[in-house]
This record gives structure tokens, sequence and C-alpha cells, in this order.
């Protein structure tokens, strides 16, 4: 299945959505009855053979088997897919019937979303994490501006392009001003060191690069405020949340005790980068510099709240300017809390993260523009 599928599919009314979202409560759902099987799937992040989700909740519940456990006793079968393909291919596993509950990037999970798929935005799985330029070495690339011309390699679809695309925007330029190559990360980072491109922009692994002495990172996204930044979420598919609500709340329960640990001191902050160098295989000091003046605790903070969801407002903005989607839709009606809010209830952490407001997400935004 090709993205052009997903160009074509119908686009689902607000309403429709919003009356998915608000049906039956948990107690009266229809079909409430375990699943035998739950399918997760991620884009696949890791080196040296091991699978990663990205440095967050949801990798520290796949490296300890935390959703197994909790559903062993059950008889239900976990099954984990690394996408190299990242969002795209992930949407494709959505649209084909194969996916029930995934992890992606705003910009992949709001294409779905726009795209027809019947999808509900159920939790955060992180926010505000970075992106990166690396280019090669002796290209002279200072910054964007030095992109016009050059060969540069993006994954389409993903959370990077939509930053990608305005920071050229920042300087005058599209993606009609650079040769662009949609390229998979592992392919991309192949082809800067052997200078079969002179540019590529991705996360924080293309910083095993400069550390091998291999390229170069002139840009990054750090201190560009929310308009730059890349939240990542937790996303169901319609039929899953509505068949399976006991199940789906289960397993947020335990992406938020992981985001918990992560936020309390229970993992200390050097530790738990190591806990990701391990789990990844790769260098503990890109976890450091990626959270180099961070607040873990906000960064994994779960919530639905207004900041985070009016961050999608301007994902959805910016993917329609750039020609990225075609249809609009209005967030408030995809995201679906009471999911987080019960998995919160059941936990007491009702209080332990502060919601973000909407005011305070749309400054942040202005100021970085």
């Amino acid at each position: 299945m090709t993205a052009a599928f997903f160009r074509r599919r119908p686009f689902l009314a607000a309403g429709a959505l919003a009356i998915a979202a608000t049906a039956l409560p948990f107690a009266h759902a229809q079909n409430t009855a375990l699943p035998k099987v739950i399918r997760l799937a991620a884009p696949e992040q890791g080196s040296q053979g091991k699978s990663f989700a990205g440095a967050g909740p949801v990798s520290l519940a796949y490296a300890s088997k935390a959703i197994e456990a909790e559903f062993a006793r059950d008889g239900v079968q976990v099954e984990w897919k690394f996408f190299k393909g990242a969002g795209p291919a992930i949407n494709e596993g959505i649209a084909t019937g194969q996916l029930d509950v995934v992890f992606l990037g705003d910009l992949a999970a709001v294409i779905g979303r726009a795209s027809g798929l019947k999808t509900r935005l159920v939790a955060a799985s992180g926010r505000s994490a970075n992106s990166y330029l690396a280019t090669a070495l002796g290209s002279n690339i200072q910054g964007f501006k030095d992109l016009k011309g050059k060969r540069v390699a993006v994954l389409r679809g993903t959370a990077y392009q939509l930053p990608f695309d305005r920071l050229l925007k920042a300087e005058g330029l599209t993606e009609k001003d650079v040769r662009f190559t949609n390229l998979d990360w592992p392919t991309s980072k192949a082809a800067l060191v052997s200078k079969d491109i002179d540019a590529t922009f991705g996360g924080s692994d293309l910083q095993l690069l400069k550390l091998a002495g291999t390229a170069d990172i002139p840009v990054s996204t750090k201190g560009r405020g929310d308009l730059y930044a890349i939240h990542s979420t937790v996303i169901a598919t319609d039929a899953f949340a509505t068949q399976h609500p006991e199940a789906l709340t289960r397993i947020v329960k335990v992406l938020v005790q992981q985001a918990h640990a992560a936020s309390s001191g229970a993992i200390g902050r050097e530790a738990l980068f190591q806990r990701f160098a391990d789990i990844s295989g790769l260098p503990v000091q890109l976890f450091s510099s990626e959270f180099e003046g961070t607040d873990v605790k906000s960064r994994y903070s779960p919530l639905l709240d207004e900041g985070y969801v009016a961050h999608f407002d301007d994902v959805i903005e910016g993917a329609r300017a750039a020609g990225i989607v075609r249809q609009s839709f209005d967030p408030k009606t995809w995201a679906d809390a009471r999911f987080v809010n019960q998995a919160l209830k059941e936990l007491k952490l009702e209080g332990f993260w502060t919601p973000t407001s909407a005011a305070s997400a749309r400054a942040a935004t202005t100021a970085s523009r």
C-alpha cells in the first residue's frame, strides 16, 4: 500500500469521531472481553540489532516486558512490531487492520487521522523532542540557507518532516529548493557517511555520526520552542478502544507507571540514560545531550492537557500549509482522555503532573516564530 492510498482515504467528519470518542462508558461498552492478542507497533530507532522506540516510557515498558506481565495472568499475548519505515509503514499497518495500539510522532499520527484512519489519541508518550541536521564532512553547510541545491534526505511522513520544512521556510526556502531524497534512517546515515548525500535531518541518533567523527551537526531545534518541537503519542484504533476499553486502560496504566518511575527519581537521571543506552545500543552521550536542560518529569507527562492537544492544532496547520495533508480536523475531538485519566486515578497519580494550558503552548509557539 502506498502513500497515495492515504491521500485517497475519505476524510472522517469531526462529529463522527466525537460520537465514537464519547461512546458508551467502559462499564457498558460492547465486547469488553480482553483480546487474545494485543498488537503494538513503534518506529524502529535502535542500533546493533536492538529494537528501541525512542527515549521514553514506551521503550522502558518494552525492555522490561511490563505490558506482557500486566496481561500474563489473563493469557493475553502481546506482540511488538518495530518498523524501519516508521510512521508511514505503521499507518499502513493500521489501515490494513494489523495493529491495535501504536506509538507515533505527532506528524505521522496526524497524517493517519487526516487521511481517514479511525484512531484515537489516548495518551502522551513524550513531549518536546529535538531534531538535528547532520552534514557530510567537508560540505561547508553551516545552516539551512546553505542547503539550497544540496542533496538532503528526510524520511517523509515522519515527525521530522514538519520542523525540516519550517526551518527551510525560515530561510526563504522550500523542499523544491533542495535535491530532496526520501530515505529511511539507517540508509540516510550510511549515505551521508559515504557522501552520496550532503545532509540528513532526523533525531538525536544522528549525533552518533558526530561522535564517530563521520559527520557534523551544525543545526538542532533545541531552544527553538514548541513550533519546532516533536510530541509523541499513544494512538489506539477506534475498534480496539471500543471493543477492549479495559485492555487499553491497562496498557496506558503500564506506560504511566514507567513515566512516573522515570520522572519521580525512582530511576536516577544518569541511570535512566544508561538504561536507554542498554536498550537501544546507542551511546549514553546521545541521551545526555538530548536531555540537557530538560525536565524529565515535564517531558514524560502522559496528560492529554490543553497545551499538549493545542500543539496538534499547529501540526495540522503546518502540515496543510506544506501540502503534507489535505484535510483538517479538530484534535479536541480526536483526543480521548478517559483511558489516561482512569489510569492516573487507579495509580493515585492524578496530581503528579501539572497540566499545561493552550495559552502557554501558543505563547511558546508565537515566541519561536
